[in-house]
């Protein structure tokens, strides 16, 4: 049996990705409105994007979100990055329901997080809007000044440019379905 490939970083993912298309990274820069150093720092994986930042990329090049979502990075990271990648994934657990289509605006994710957690130092912000429905466990929701909390089976649809924050207040994981319209 051979030795398993050492998984890819988001930021080499992202650079194949863009050269594949023959981008520079003012053109990819243009089509994401991104800034062109931001999207260096994301190749050179000196910090991982935000899920609105992730969509908008994979929608541009043509490939699926959770292409950029996995859990597992390789030994070999940066600390900074490994780090920052650990405290965006270590209470939510994503799993991308939808298939890439290009011109679709529709993506739906799986989305667990850990009892009695929230995503410190981590704000969510995209272009479009956001529905959420609560599978199982509770979720506390603050979107921009608004506070919610749900249940399972209650519902909830945002505005999803405004800052949105999601924890989980209970003991047991909370399973979330999570509708992004991106537009």
């Amino acid at each position: 049996m051979g030795k398993k490939e050492p998984a890819e970083s988001f930021g080499a993912k992202l650079k194949k990705l863009r050269e594949k298309e023959g981008l520079s990274l003012e053109e990819l820069g243009e089509r994401t409105d991104l800034k062109p150093s931001y999207l260096r720092s994301l190749e050179e994986d000196e910090f991982l994007p935000h899920v609105g930042e992730i969509i908008r990329l994979s929608r541009t090049l043509s490939v699926e979100p959770s292409s950029f979502m996995e859990k597992d990075l390789p030994a070999s990271q940066p600390a900074r990055r490994q780090k920052d990648h650990e405290v965006r994934t270590r209470d939510y657990a994503y799993k991308t329901l939808t298939t890439f289509e290009a011109g679709s605006h529709l993506m739906a994710f799986r989305v667990t997080i850990e009892p009695e957690s929230t995503h410190k130092k981590v704000v969510y912000r995209h272009e479009g809007e956001e529905f959420i429905y609560v599978v199982s466990g509770r979720l506390q929701l603050q979107v921009g000044k608004k506070h919610h909390r749900l249940a399972p089976g209650e519902t909830v649809r945002f505005d999803s440019s405004e800052k949105h924050i999601l924890k989980n207040p209970g003991k047991e994981p909370t399973d979330l379905l999570i509708v992004v319209y991106a537009p």
